[in-house]
Order: structure tokens, then sequence, then C-alpha cells
């Protein structure tokens, strides 16, 4: 809690309400789009992760494409799929062997953090999807005709304080 009496930040909050209807990452980002600056790139990050990433120079990393995705080597079950360009070309579920888009032989297989920005133009796509939808479902289905990008952090560390068991945890990070 900040006392605002005390305190003067130099920023603006708005809230996009979904109490009456959740919306997904997708349909969250399509609902508040009137709320960003049409003109800068869109830093999505996860409310329930810590992370070490430096947040402004991934965020500065976008360059000419559309959307940057901060994943890892770290194990789980489910992966983005990326070329050699580290452009995304699908989605893989290791344990079940499902398969979304492309899975090329030299396929590279990373871990998504929940940590991404896109840029304005890759916002306007979301106009033509529904009201709800995912925002890994809606990146699949743009990555053949848009410049979606992996950015690979091999020292990232990651920490989900969703959980009541982590809190602890989140103190020390």
């Amino acid at each position: 809690f900040i006392n605002q009496t005390k305190a003067n930040y130099d920023f603006k909050i708005s809230i996009s309400d979904e109490s009456e209807k959740l919306l997904e990452t997708g349909g969250g980002i399509r609902k508040a789009a009137g709320l960003f600056n049409a003109d800068e790139p869109l830093l999505i990050h996860n409310v329930d992760i810590l992370s070490n990433v430096d947040v402004e120079s991934f965020y500065n990393s976008i360059g000419d494409a559309d959307a940057i995705l901060l994943v890892s080597e770290r194990k789980t079950q489910r992966y983005l799929v990326f070329n050699d360009e580290m452009r995304l070309v699908g989605w893989t579920n290791i344990a079940t062997g499902e398969v979304k888009g492309m899975m090329p032989e030299n396929a590279r297989l990373y871990a998504f953090s929940g940590i991404h920005v896109i840029n304005q133009s890759l916002i306007k796509a979301m106009e033509h999807y529904p009201e709800r939808f995912p925002i890994m479902d809606f990146y699949l289905n743009e990555c053949a005709e848009r410049n979606i990008r992996g950015y690979l952090k091999s020292d990232l560390k990651l920490l989900d304080v969703g959980k009541l068991d982590t809190l602890e945890a989140a103190g020390e990070f």
C-alpha cells in the first residue's frame, strides 16, 4: 500500500476491468488496447512471476519484430518451437506429442517465460479475434505471416509467486 499523500510518482494507472468475464491474455490486451500509447510497443509481464530479466533491455530489443517472447532452456512439458533465425514456427507438448504449427528438422525448443513485447501492428491484428482468446493461440495463428521472435535468456531465473508456498522464496529472490 502506498500512501499517496507521501509519495508522488509520475505515472498513471488505468484498469481494464474483466470482473464480468475473464478474457485471457489475448482478449485482455485487445480490450485494453485503447489504454496504451499507440506509438510504443507494449510490455506484457505475467503478474505472478519474478525474474532476473533486465526489462528495459529486453523491451528495447524488439527492433522491427512484431513481437518478442522471452524464452529459456528450462525443463517443461510445453515448448515454443523456433527456427534457426529464432522465428516462432510452432508449439509442442512433449508429454502428449501434440504439435501446433511446424516442427522443422532443426527446431529449437524453448520454454516461454510469460514476458513479451508486442508492437502496435500486432495489437491491430487482434481486432479480428473473438472477445476472449489465449495469447499463445494468437501468436501461433499469426507466426507464419508475422515476425514473432524468441529472445533467449540462458541464465533466466523465474519464480512463480502465485502460490502460498512460494512467498518465502519470493522474499529471498
